[in-house]
Parts: C-alpha cells; structure tokens; sequence
C-alpha cells in the first residue's frame, strides 16, 4: 500500500528556494563562520524558527534537507526573497497549508 506525504508540498520561487537551501548549509556549517543567507536572515530579523518552518513545508523529504545541509550550497548568491513583510505572509500560507495544531508552534 502506498502513503502519501502528510501534506501538499508548498512551492518555492527560485529566489526562495536559493536563499532557504544556502540557509540550511549555512545552520549546518556555523562553526566555519556566519554565512550569507544567515546575515541575511539577521539583517531582516526574522526569526530562524519562520524560516524552518517554510523549509519543513518546501522540502518535505528528508533526502532534501539533507543535500542541502551537506552541501555544496547553491552556486547563486542568495538574495533576500521576501520583500516587505512576505516572509511572514509565506510563514501564514504554511500555518494554512498544515493546519492549525502545526500554527500554534510558529513564531511571528
């Protein structure tokens, strides 16, 4: 019998999809110095458990993830991809996507 994934996967612009994959080498390698989509995340002061959760959304597959953290990260250089407050209107789209026990764990 085959499962299907526990819920839809939510899609990525190439903007998002860069930055949150150079995010995700960039936890994995702190240790080698503060990256470019970590100072960029700092510089917009958003909250690194929002961007966890559009990447648990995104990248549903663990393989994903893993490719990520293990690198090398993309060869673009990542760019803020959320505009204004997009970020926090992509972190809503999740709550909705997973539904609302999954909203009570994320952060504005």
């Amino acid at each position: 019998m085959f499962i299907q994934n526990r819920h839809p996967r939510m899609k990525l612009s190439h903007e998002e999809e860069i930055f949150l994959r150079h995010w995700i080498y960039d936890e994995v390698h702190f240790h080698e110095g503060t990256g470019p989509a970590k100072r960029l995340q700092a510089a917009y002061k958003v909250p690194p458990a929002n961007l966890a959760t559009i990447i648990a959304a995104a990248l549903i597959e663990p393989g994903e993830q893993e490719a990520a953290a293990e690198g090398p990260p993309p060869t673009e250089s990542p760019v803020w991809p959320w505009p204004e407050d997009n970020c926090a209107r992509r972190v809503e789209e999740v709550r909705e996507l997973l539904g609302s026990p999954w909203s009570r764990m994320v952060t504005n």
